[in-house]
């Protein structure tokens, strides 16, 4: 290990007396620094309940594209007033400790390495590391107490050796992944103390019961058959009766305007009541549709309610309402041996949800990848034909843009009919999830993985969960738990999580790289390191020119190693 390799790891070099940083103004890459270009700021100074970290590498994702496209419009930012307050994105970072506050000297040390969770929430409320609190498109930047004791606990995780800072960044992205085939991403029982809403149709004398007991700690009744509003009555909780369209106004009152936690609906007639009961609940929320045979209408859902607020649509035909509830019926991950169609499979995110699909032990049988542009799947079957034909899994890459009537050629033959049974959606788009819905078996599994504006409404066959057991969930973000399960899949040599970097730049490249994630330019990440001032935005295969000493570092394809990204800072980083 090379003296100057160990002075960067160490974080041995003086510090600075300013800092390159990139403020984000608002809506378009016009407003991504100022004329273009990093601005130089005073090195923050690390007060005593803060630390000062060093910024070694920063994922671009397509939030970050995202945020650059909508401006005050991207759901997250509520409305911010950029030129009052800019914000700084990036939120897939690695980091090392350079300098400590007074009140953290036990916990951390100049030259740990950090990995961190963007999602943070104080009092009860998300901020967002990289949208509401600045972000890492910085060289160096504080962390105070809203990161490194929010209600979760500490924000960041220390990661020793062996893992790359590219591998670090992208602990985030992949731990997104990886949660969104897990049972915690969604809750899947009732919420213990929270706001249960039971709500059935007026003259329904149905039998309805629930083999286990209500820990919640209210119950709203509306329209509830005598036998089970009894049984509710009977149970540690309180409760209140009012009919259904007074009962709104109730939850609101009682949630303080956040909604409720459960709901229940009894075999509604209109699938308006239940598109209502879905606006109705709160973030994390859960709703069980219990239903035989008189709902048959599909039901407008708001896929952005759906995608950032991690609901649960679950369902069962009764009597039982319990049936509903629990991982025995709510399959989370691929069915294995199944079809899985991944719609936008081309991208970073699409990529990472393939190169998943084939690594898993149970995994399905075969992986159907679309994308619009067919450049994206010709690199995806050079990359993944091998990892497909070692896993014995049948990998189909095409474009239905450019093949029409392929998919459903290709459905059929691959499930005679039956539909896909995993179809994940990791394209930004409300129609998109709507043109997946025929496609999907009738038990099957709908994931939204991309996020939507507000308000983008798509008509889903809830009837299927009842039914069927069919599931229609979304996910966003991910924990620092579901970092460090990543992080130790990568140790194990499970992952190989660094295969998704596509390109990279030094600081001076941000914007070039934004602006290639906002055109699809590559197949997989822009890594940007910011402590390279200068380096241009290269993809992989420009290095064997640009950095020939870099390039012979990769792996075969190529694919980015721990071992370029050492020799790409021994030589290109300027203490």
């Amino acid at each position: 290990m090379s003296s100057r390799w160990q002075q960067y790891r160490r974080a041995a070099a003086p510090l600075p007396a300013e800092t390159l940083v990139w403020p984000f103004g608002g809506r378009g890459l016009d407003h991504v620094g100022v004329r273009g270009r990093p601005v130089s700021e005073p090195l923050p100074r690390c007060a005593d309940d803060e630390i000062l970290v060093r910024v070694d590498a920063l994922g671009l994702c397509a939030s970050d594209a995202k945020m650059v496209r909508m401006g005050s419009d991207y759901p997250l930012f509520f409305d911010r007033d950029f030129a009052a307050e800019p914000a700084r994105l990036g939120h897939e970072a690695a980091l090392t400790v350079v300098s400590v506050g007074e009140q953290w000297r036990a916990q951390f040390y100049p030259g740990l390495r950090l990995g961190i969770q963007p999602d943070v929430y104080l009092n009860g409320q998300r901020a967002i590391f990289g949208v509401n609190i600045p972000g890492a498109m910085t060289q160096y930047l504080t962390l105070g107490r809203d990161v490194l004791a929010s209600d979760h606990g500490s924000c960041v995780f220390p990661v020793l050796s062996g893992v790359s800072y590219a591998e670090i960044a992208l602990l985030e992205p992949w731990a997104c992944v990886d949660v969104a085939y897990s049972a915690t991403a969604r809750r899947l029982e009732p919420k213990a103390g929270g706001l249960l809403w039971i709500k059935g149709e007026p003259g329904d004398d149905t039998w309805y019961e629930m083999s286990r007991p209500l820990d919640s700690g209210t119950v709203v009744l509306s329209d509830v058959p005598a036998s089970l509003a009894a049984w509710v009555h009977g149970q540690p909780v309180r409760v209140i009766e009012c009919s259904g369209p007074a009962a709104l106004a109730e939850l609101e009152q009682l949630s303080g305007g956040q909604g409720a936690d459960d709901i229940i609906l009894l075999n509604p007639a209109e699938a308006t009541s239940v598109s209502i009961a879905v606006e109705a609940l709160a973030a994390r929320g859960a709703l069980v549709l219990v239903s035989d045979d008189r709902l048959h209408e599909p039901v407008d859902v708001d896929i952005s309610k759906l995608h950032y607020q991690h609901l649960a649509l679950l369902g069962c035909t009764g009597p039982d309402i319990a049936e509903a509830y629990g991982v025995r019926r709510n399959r989370s991950d691929l069915r294995p041996g199944g079809v899985l169609w991944i719609m936008g499979a081309g991208g970073a995110m699409g990529r990472m949800h393939i190169q998943r699909a084939l690594q898993i032990t149970d995994g399905p049988r075969a992986i159907i990848a679309t994308n619009r542009g067919v450049d994206r799947l010709q690199t995806l079957i050079a990359d993944y034909a091998g990892l497909a034909e070692s896993s014995g899994r049948e990998l189909v890459a095409f474009s239905p843009t450019a093949e029409p009537g392929r998919l459903s050629d290709e459905v059929n033959r691959l499930t005679g009919g039956r539909g896909c049974d995993d179809v994940v959606v990791v394209v930004p788009s409300a129609a998109a999830v709507g043109d997946a819905v025929p496609f999907l078996a009738d038990d099957g599994l709908l994931m939204v993985f991309a996020g939507v504006p507000a308000g983008n409404r798509v008509a889903l066959p809830l009837d299927r969960a009842a039914r069927r057991g069919a599931q229609f969930t979304g996910t966003s973000g991910s924990t620092v738990a579901d970092q460090l399960r990543v992080l130790e899949k990568i140790q194990d040599g499970a992952l190989t999580a660094a295969q998704t970097v596509a390109a990279v730049g030094g600081m001076r490249a941000m914007k070039d790289g934004l602006q290639a994630v906002i055109e699809q330019r590559y197949p997989g990440k822009v890594m940007i390191y910011p402590q390279l001032v200068d380096l241009p935005l290269l993809s992989l295969p420009e290095l064997e020119l640009a950095l020939p000493d870099v390039y012979s570092e990769l792996a075969a394809g190529p694919l980015w190693t721990a071992r370029a990204e050492q020799v790409l800072i021994e030589h290109y980083w300027t203490p």
